[in-house]
């Protein structure tokens, strides 16, 4: 998928939230685009990510480590769950999660994927502030909409963006483990009619979002994906500016 952005005209690409890599096949991406970046909190990662790469695709690919993408996590982890957590606080967090585009500089890049790593900002929010804490839900959505606006920000004009996000688990979705393949659109489309989706990563409102401005938009079918004893829906959302996106 995330080769298949790559043109004569889409050579450079950003990738955010990459962590080590096992989602995503370098050697492939660097058949396909002249500089890779990968961005992510965990420096360690990123090594182990770029380790044992050929020449070729090393030579292609570069590291930007210690990068908060939220730019939020370091005043989250001081929070520990506290339901007192004074109302100026959280309006702090809520501005600069909303805001996050200018604090942060990647550059511009042809194509920019986020590669499932929105639930896992949307689910520090909870971790911090905790699930029933009455703003934690405002909050997440700031660091949701704050995230979108970081990928338009980091995109070249005429470039593409790629959000591939999980949005439902086999905790709350029992069947999606087993559900046959060609029953699965319809399993994960009523289970987001039913309200069983991550917070904030209702597929539908995420398309809507990224609609937003002059661009074009695809939605792609969800899909599974294994990971341990869970399994996890997936869906991808890819933009295009100043045309449409074919494929």
């Amino acid at each position: 998928m995330i080769a298949s952005t790559a043109s004569p005209s889409h050579r450079r690409l950003c990738l955010l939230g990459v962590g080590n890599g096992n989602d995503v096949d370098l050697e492939v991406l660097a058949n396909h685009f002249d500089e890779i970046c990968l961005v992510d909190l965990d420096e360690a990662s990123l090594r182990q990510c770029v380790d044992g790469l050929s020449v070729t695709a090393a030579n292609r690919t570069k590291m930007r480590g210690r990068v908060d993408l939220s730019c939020v996590l370091s005043q989250l982890d001081s929070l520990h769950g506290n339901v007192a957590v004074p109302g100026q606080t959280l309006d702090d967090l809520v501005s600069m999660a909303r805001d996050l585009p200018p604090k942060i500089d990647l550059g511009r890049w042809d194509v920019v994927v986020s590669t499932c790593l929105l639930s896992q900002l949307i689910d520090s929010v909870f971790i911090a502030v905790g699930p029933t804490h009455p703003r934690s839900t405002e909050l997440a959505l700031a660091v949701r909409d704050g995230h979108l606006a970081q990928l338009e920000a980091v995109v070249c004009e005429g470039g593409k963006t790629l959000l591939i996000t999980d949005f439902v688990s086999s905790d709350t979705l029992p069947q999606l483990r087993d559900v046959a393949s060609d029953s699965l659109q319809s399993l994960v489309h009523q289970a987001v009619a039913n309200r069983n989706f991550f917070t904030g990563l209702n597929p539908a409102v995420l398309l809507q979002q990224m609609r937003k401005g002059q661009v074009s938009v695809k939605a792609y079918p969800a899909w599974r994906w294994v990971l341990g004893p869970r399994c996890f829906a997936v869906c991808a959302v890819e933009t295009a500016s100043g045309g449409l996106i074919t494929g």
